[in-house]
């Protein structure tokens, strides 16, 4: 049996207690593998109370937790230079590994190309880097890693665009989630006590934006849309997550949000953080699901959980995401100079039209199942099992 180990960015700990996409995509497979049991996992991430009480119940996952001096444990995903902060943490980390021997050892985002700091320590361990981001070929990465994993098509490409990394040494496995987290039952007085929180009338129909809010999220192109919107008056436009996952803070962006939200406070909720635990709650009283990042988004958890949901998809056209819709469940908008109306039009379409609602939200169940938590670690299993490096 392979024995893998993960090593997790210096930020928030296995299982994700506080949020994450990278944490929760691991937390997925460790939970699996405690049923299936196909690999022997280890997993060295930051010291957290609630993750260290929840991981004792691990059978098959030996869990390693540092814990870090106050304020180093800040995001920085710098891949250019080792902060004081990384150093530390991977010092860290070395003591963990230091003795220790592994099949495997497959980073799992942050700083790729600091992470040499540590792999020169180690010269007789292999490491996997998991591509959560993206980043183009560089011989730094090519000395350093033995084989990559990528999370998307989008990543692969941009990965060896530049031929120093061959696709040989890359593979795909799409992320996965946990369909269960999403499809449970809200019953109606459930949903009534929601939409009483947060002064959603029982007719609004409910737009829904969950994720970071930072600019390459595309949160204030979207307010904008809301605000063009014909039927605005009908609707709320629920903003669901902060800048720094539950570490909660109000940024500068945060204040330019609210700001250019005044005119409108009382049709636009700003939810904070939700633990994606208790996302299925607010996804059960949406009706629409906008994602409308700017950047080139590399995959999208957020897509698959909206899809899981049951609900239709407006979204643009970056990175990976239209892998992982279809023409039946989502609009992907181009990101010119006419997204904001075009995002406006869509919206005060899908209100106009219930049924096309209907049918998109059930083509968006039928098509997460793909993207199941099960897939994601048989998938990642028998990479671990055919690499050969």
């Amino acid at each position: 049996m392979k024995k893998v180990c993960f090593i997790i960015p210096n930020f928030f700990p296995i299982p994700a207690t506080k949020g994450g996409a990278v944490e929760t995509l691991v937390t997925n497979l460790i939970n699996v593998n405690e049923k299936e049991h196909l690999i022997d996992f280890s997993c060295v991430c930051p010291y957290e109370e609630k993750a260290y009480e929840i991981s004792k119940s691990y059978k098959y996952t030996t869990m390693h937790y540092i814990k870090l001096p106050e304020n180093t444990a800040k995001l920085d995903f710098s891949d250019e230079t080792v902060s004081d902060n990384f150093r530390i943490y991977m010092d860290e980390v070395y003591k963990v590994l230091a003795n220790k021997s592994f099949d495997y050892i497959v980073i799992e985002g942050g700083n790729y190309l600091g992470y040499e700091y540590l792999i020169q320590k180690l010269p007789s361990q292999k490491f996997l880097l998991h591509m959560h981001g993206n980043v183009a070929g560089d011989e730094r990465l090519l000395r350093n890693y033995k084989f990559f994993i990528a999370i998307s098509n989008y990543v692969k490409n941009y990965l060896t665009s530049n031929k120093i990394i061959s696709p040989n040494f890359v593979r795909v496995v799409e992320n996965g989630i946990a369909i269960e987290n999403f499809t449970k039952k809200v019953s109606e007085d459930e949903k009534d006590e929601l939409k009483e929180k947060y002064n959603i009338k029982k007719t609004d129909c409910v737009l829904m934006f969950c994720g970071r809010t930072v600019p390459q999220k595309g949160i204030k192109e979207l307010i904008l849309a809301f605000k063009k919107m014909k039927h605005i008056d009908n609707c709320k436009l629920m903003i669901v997550g902060n800048s720094k996952f539950g570490n909660e803070i109000l940024t500068d962006y945060d204040k330019e949000l609210i700001e250019i939200s005044k005119d409108v406070s009382d049709k636009i909720i700003f939810t904070g953080f939700i633990h994606n635990t208790n996302l299925y709650k607010i996804h059960s009283i949406a009706d629409i699901s906008i994602i409308p990042s700017m950047w080139e988004e590399p995959s999208g958890l957020v897509v698959m959980e909206s899809m899981a949901s049951g609900l239709p998809i407006i979204t643009t056209h970056s990175g990976g995401i239209p892998e992982l819709v279809t023409n039946k469940n989502a609009f992907v908008l181009e990101r010119d100079e006419n997204l904001i109306q075009n995002m406006a039009d869509k919206l005060d379409y899908l209100y106009e039209n219930p049924n096309v609602r209907a049918e998109m939200g059930k083509e968006s169940k039928k098509h997460s199942v793909k993207y199941s938590k099960e897939n994601f670690y048989k998938n990642f299993v028998n990479l671990m099992d055919e690499v050969d490096v």
